[in-house]
């Protein structure tokens, strides 16, 4: 019988969803920084009242629906709500004697219409229907929103206005904040990473949003509350690729190691991918580690010593020499990104390679302590690298599936027993200077590399049924959730 392929040609194509993140440069035309600036608290601060009075009303509808049967009123429209925020604008601004507090952006509503449609269909939609039950039922909280909430700003519909390549060759935008004239901006294109460019440059030759292109559909301005900045999120979509040829029976096993962040294998054959990729960024990511995190205790043992100096300024002087550390935690967390983004988008490209249809990994949610003894041990952003790999494995039609970590790397994968032994405390044990230790089984003798032996475990679909089969054989406990029996191996030591 034939292996299934994964794509039929005749199924709708599927649009994968996405966003990237653009500095707003410099404003264009008479408007100054100072203008623009004070306009987009401003409008921000509108937005949080409306999302706020949204929530509230759909919350008090709920509730008098579920105490009182026969309440048959429908809650407000986001349209009569925005209406209600400019009246209570007017209201409060007519307080503040002569402040000039509130400048009207319209006659009905306190935000204009691109800035509502947004906010009710990428905020508020999803606050309905189930939500409200859980809140009833106290499993979840009343969702609230705060003041440095982003703008959201609609641009898929016909007339919106989108990223434009100007005369001048920079990229611009007409932020529709506000009633004509539209505040102009210009947005930054350069060291903006290689992959972002190519994404930029694909929507500004879609202009007109065609479906076989990448389409812009939504704006989100957003201020860096570190440095002041404001950014653009531009979320787009565009249509995924097909690989006809990817074998929904052939899977791509990874595993999470110990010098190895990640590790690769194919089930049909003897194809891997190891730390030969991966040790020359990893061993960046590790050396910058270590000079930011030296750095950072430099600069914390020098605010202590300013604050015991007999000085009336030794208070402001701590306080400005720890603000770095917020630039030194910024460079560890792109470091750490970097590496993940590399690692998910080479594992996607070896399974497609290889004709995969099925990527499956291991389920680590909840394990933080447990993978102390992982690559970077804790401050590895593990959840983030599985999270890139789902989503680059949706653009490619690869199906990402999570398994049980329990035995994957104490079973051998050629003969399939369980080798108990092969804990952390012997893979420490018996590990080489610079080298980590070997899995040998001791039934067939099986000799591997142990992270390629566990990414190996992992190929086959039916892995967990497999492990628990064994474990009934060799009377041991059952690796059903996660006991004391497990621990060790899912402390990633090879």
């Amino acid at each position: 019988m034939a292996s299934p392929i994964l794509h039929d040609q005749s199924e709708r194509p599927v649009r994968v969803i996405k966003v990237i993140k653009l500095p707003i440069i410099k404003p264009a035309g008479p408007v100054t920084w100072h203008e623009l600036g004070r306009m987009l608290r401003d409008v921000r601060y509108r937005v949080y009242r409306l999302a706020n009075l949204a929530v509230s009303e759909r919350y008090l509808h709920y509730h008098r629906r579920r105490v009182d049967p026969t309440y048959a009123s429908r809650p407000a429209t986001i349209g009569a709500l925005n209406t209600k925020l400019h009246e209570l604008l007017q209201q409060e601004a007519a307080t503040k004697a002569g402040t000039g507090a509130y400048e009207p952006y319209g006659t009905k509503g306190a935000l204009p219409a691109a800035v509502v449609d947004a906010l009710s269909q990428y905020k508020l939609r999803a606050l309905t229907g189930a939500k409200w039950g859980e809140v009833m039922r106290g499993l979840a909280s009343l969702p609230t929103f705060r003041l440095n909430m982003a703008i959201p700003v609609r641009c898929d519909k016909p007339g919106a206005r989108r990223l434009t390549r100007g005369a001048s060759g920079d990229v611009e935008l007409d932020l529709m904040i506000r009633p004509k004239p539209y505040p102009r901006v210009i947005i930054g294109d350069r060291n903006i990473g290689a992959g972002a460019s190519a994404v930029l440059e694909r929507l500004l030759a879609n202009g007109n949003n065609a479906l076989n292109g990448y389409r812009q559909r939504v704006f989100e301005i957003k201020e860096d509350k570190v440095t002041g900045r404001w950014y653009l999120y531009v979320t787009y979509d565009f249509q995924q690729e097909t690989q006809p040829s990817l074998d929904a029976n052939r899977v791509v096993g990874v595993d999470v190691g110990f010098c190895c962040p990640l590790y690769a294998a194919i089930g049909h054959g003897h194809a891997r991918l190891g730390w030969r990729a991966f040790a020359a960024i990893a061993a960046r990511v590790r050396a910058l580690r270590g000079r930011v995190m030296a750095r950072r205790r430099d600069i914390q043992r020098g605010g202590a010593v300013a604050v015991s100096e007999k000085s009336a300024r030794s208070g402001h002087g701590r306080k400005r020499k720890l603000l770095a550390i917020d630039n030194l935690q910024g460079r560890i967390d792109d470091a750490h990104t970097t590496l993940n983004h590399r690692m998910s988008a080479a594992l996607i490209r070896f399974a497609c390679d290889n004709g995969a249809g099925v990527v499956q990994m291991e389920n680590l949610d909840g394990l933080k302590d447990e993978l102390a003894g992982t690559f970077l041990g804790q401050a590895w952003r593990y959840h983030q690298l599985q999270q890139f790999v789902e989503y680059k494995a949706k653009e490619a039609g690869i199906e990402v599936r999570r398994v049980n970590p329990a035995y994957t790397s104490r079973r051998c994968s050629e003969c399939g027993h369980i080798h108990v032994e092969f804990t952390r405390e012997f893979r420490d044990a018996h590990a080489g200077k610079g080298k980590a230790a070997r899995f040998e089984c001791p039934q067939c003798k099986y000799t591997a590399d142990a992270d390629y032996n566990a990414a190996r475990n992992l190929t086959a679909l039916d892995i967990e049924d497999e492990i628990r089969l064994q474990c009934e054989q060799q009377h041991l406990a059952l690796p059903g959730s996660l006991t004391n029996a497990d621990e060790d191996d899912v402390s990633r030591s090879p």
